[in-house]
Order: C-alpha cells, then sequence, then structure tokens
C-alpha cells in the first residue's frame, strides 16, 4: 500500500451509523484517519470503487458487529467484509489487519462473519463507546507496521499503519504529539487506579490549566508580569479547603498521564488553551486545538468517572444553546462527559480575574462543582 493511504476503515450496517461515527470521532481526536463510507463518499459507480479502493489501502479493517448485522443476510456491508477476507490472502499471517469490534452482546460463537474476522481478537465496545484501551490499541497497531519488518510479533487485533494527515506542517505536528499523548497516556492506563479504588487522600486537588501565550492571558498585569490565567485563579480561590496545581498548556501539550496520576477532582480549563498559533489560521487550526481539548477531557473522565471540568472562554458559549450544544457533542463523543463539564463565558465587560465579580463568580463554580459550601456565616 502507499505511503498516502495509511488509514482505519469502519465498516457497518446502517443501522449502526451512529456508533461507528462515535468509534471515528475518537480515532481521529488522536491523529488516526478513520474511513466512513456515509460520510467521505457519495452513491453510485463512483461510490463503489472508492470503497473498493480504501478497503484495498487501508491500513486496518474496522468491522463493527452488532445484532443489526446478525439480522441482515444481505448488505452492502457484507461486500465489504468480503472484500477484506480476500485481502487478507495476500497479507502475511504475522501481520494483523482485521480488528473487530462488538458494539453489543452478539458472542463471537455463531456469529454471521467471515472465517477470518474468527481468527482475529474481538474487541467489545458497548453502544460503540470508545476506550482509551480501544484507541491505543489501534495506534500500536498502526505503529507496528512502521517499524522494520523484523520488529514484534503482533499485538492482539488487526493492523498496519498510523496516518497522518499532510495538509500542512503545523498540522502534521499537532497530530504527531497527539500520538505521542496517547501512547503515553496508554501505558499510564494500564497501571492506573481504575474507578472503585483507592481515591486521592487530603483535600480535593483542583488542577488550572491555561497557556501563557500572549493572547491567552486576560489581565494586562498579569501578562507583563510573565504570569497566566491559573495564576490570577488560584488568588480567587486562595482561602478554600483545596490543593491547586497548575499546567500550563500549548498546542504540543501532551501530559495527560501526568494529569491523571494526581487523581483531580476538578479540572478548571481555558477553551482555547491549546491554541497558541496566529489569530489569522484561526479557522484552520483551532478546530483541531479544540478537538484535541474535548479528547483530553474525555480520556481523563474515562479515567476517573468521578473527576468534573470548568471550561471557560471570553468568546465562547455566547448563549445557553450554544453552551449546550459544546457540551452535548462533546457528550455523545465520550460519554463518561456526560453532566461532568460546566461552560463558564467571562464577560467581555469585565474579562480578568482580577476583577472580584468575575473572581467570586468563578469561585462560586469551583464551590458548586466540588459541593463545597464554606460557612462564611459563621459566628
Amino acid at each position: 500500500m502507499s505511503e498516502s493511504t495509511k488509514a482505519v476503515f469502519l465498516s457497518y450496517a446502517r443501522e449502526d451509523t451512529d456508533a461507528a461515527r462515535r468509534i471515528a470521532d475518537a480515532l481521529r481526536a488522536f491523529g488516526v484517519e478513520a474511513w466512513l463510507d456515509q460520510s467521505e463518499l457519495r452513491g453510485g459507480d463512483a461510490w463503489d470503487q472508492n470503497i473498493r479502493r480504501q478497503i484495498k489501502d487501508c491500513a486496518l479493517f474496522v468491522p463493527i458487529i452488532s445484532v443489526h448485522t446478525q439480522a441482515r443476510g444481505e448488505g452492502y456491508f457484507r461486500l465489504e467484509w468480503t472484500l477484506a477476507e480476500e485481502r487478507t490472502q495476500h497479507i502475511a499471517k504475522s501481520v494483523p489487519f482485521i480488528v473487530p469490534v462488538v458494539i453489543d452482546d452478539t458472542a463471537e460463537a455463531g456469529a454471521s462473519v467471515p472465517d477470518a474476522f474468527i481468527r482475529a481478537h474481538w474487541t467489545r465496545l458497548p453502544n460503540g463507546v470508545p476506550s482509551p484501551q480501544f484507541v491505543e490499541q489501534v495506534q500500536r497497531l498502526l505503529g507496528q507496521q512502521r517499524k522494520p519488518a523484523l520488529a514484534a510479533s503482533p499485538a492482539a487485533g488487526g493492523s498496519s499503519h498510523a496516518p497522518l494527515a499532510r495538509p500542512s506542517s503545523v498540522w502534521k505536528t499537532v497530530l504527531t504529539v497527539a500520538l505521542l499523548a496517547l501512547a503515553i497516556a496508554g501505558m499510564w492506563w494500564k497501571l492506573a487506579p481504575r474507578a472503585g479504588s483507592t481515591a486521592h487522600s487530603g483535600p480535593p486537588v483542583v488542577v488550572l490549566m491555561d497557556s501563557p501565550y500572549v493572547d491567552r492571558v486576560y489581565d494586562p498585569a498579569t501578562l507583563k508580569s510573565g504570569g497566566t490565567n491559573a495564576d490570577d485563579i488560584t488568588d480567587a480561590l486562595h482561602d478554600l479547603p483545596i490543593s491547586i496545581i497548575k499546567e500550563n498548556t500549548s498546542s504540543v501539550w501532551h501530559r495527560e498521564s501526568e494529569i491523571a496520576k494526581v487523581h483531580p477532582a476538578l479540572i478548571v480549563l481555558h477553551r482555547s488553551c491549546f491554541y497558541t498559533f496566529p489569530s489569522n489560521r484561526a479557522e484552520e487550526l483551532y478546530p483541531i486545538a479544540d478537538n484535541k481539548l474535548v479528547a483530553c477531557l474525555g480520556y481523563l473522565a474515562t479515567l476517573d468517572p468521578q473527576v468534573r471540568f470548568i471550561v471557560y472562554s471570553r468568546h465562547s458559549f455566547e448563549n445557553d444553546a450554544d453552551a449546550a450544544k459544546w457540551r452535548g457533542e462533546a457528550a455523545t463523543r465520550f460519554p463518561s462527559l456526560a453532566g461532568k463539564i460546566e461552560t463558564w463565558r467571562v464577560p467581555l465587560d469585565r474579562a480578568t480575574f482580577r476583577n472580584p465579580l468575575t473572581a467570586q463568580e468563578l469561585r462560586e463554580s469551583v464551590e458548586r462543582a466540588l459541593a463545597l459550601r464554606v460557612n462564611a456565616a459563621a459566628p
């Protein structure tokens, strides 16, 4: 296959479109090129030829198996599955290619799938909700193909190249860093305490994530002194019974595993904390930074279902409908985020946390998120 066609092809019954999109979104959030026939291609002969070409060229073939595929004895996805199985005849047995994903309780025994699928390792993602382990598994399999031929034996699953988008050097840099972040986070996942394990002792940990980039710092005096919004927020929260950790961010930040280690109860983030590019490229590059932000939140919330988030911005969340839409889209991609995010718009007429009213409003949001009630009325 050519170097320009490294991608993961997702094949599914039309009833499972939403699940396929969730999986594709999670992969794309970490720089994996994911092909969905319904979103990228069109009907007719050209559509059929594109499907065949992409199955021939893709690095990994991910069939999504469910009660819907079981119930349908005929469908275009079955042709895709046949084409993928035929391709395995030209691939060495040591090279993983097919990565079956089951999104419900469909059993392997008796499943209506090609024989090549039975021989592969099956991954279960209930309702098509991608897990950090699955994304890391795909990254690992893709990375194996970039190693010399005498590299290690295949991991469970299916296989091949790691596709990076090529539109610009900045794009490539951002996505490359995202892949590295996931690899590091994957190693942490193996060691991290799961939900229900021993919680962090002591006061709740609040992580403040913000960029020192000049356009991200709200207060001119803070900027002049070399500070960030997180410094001003620290002053606003200084007497709460919490432990504060400040984390400077940028477009190449990849310390998710380090954040997870401190077991934060709350993370307060600037929505633009991963956007550190010139404003004249915002239309092209801001969506990448925002995508990385949501992926970071989803990853941390999956590791620790108790963590909550406050995402603040001067120019986003202009009304309740916009804010709700952003939170809803984040929770659709990562259900672990449902009900865990508060979006907070900093008023433009007092867009500094040195302003007493702005500071007090954020402080009250932090108290609500942590269920703190400092009793100022005590005699």
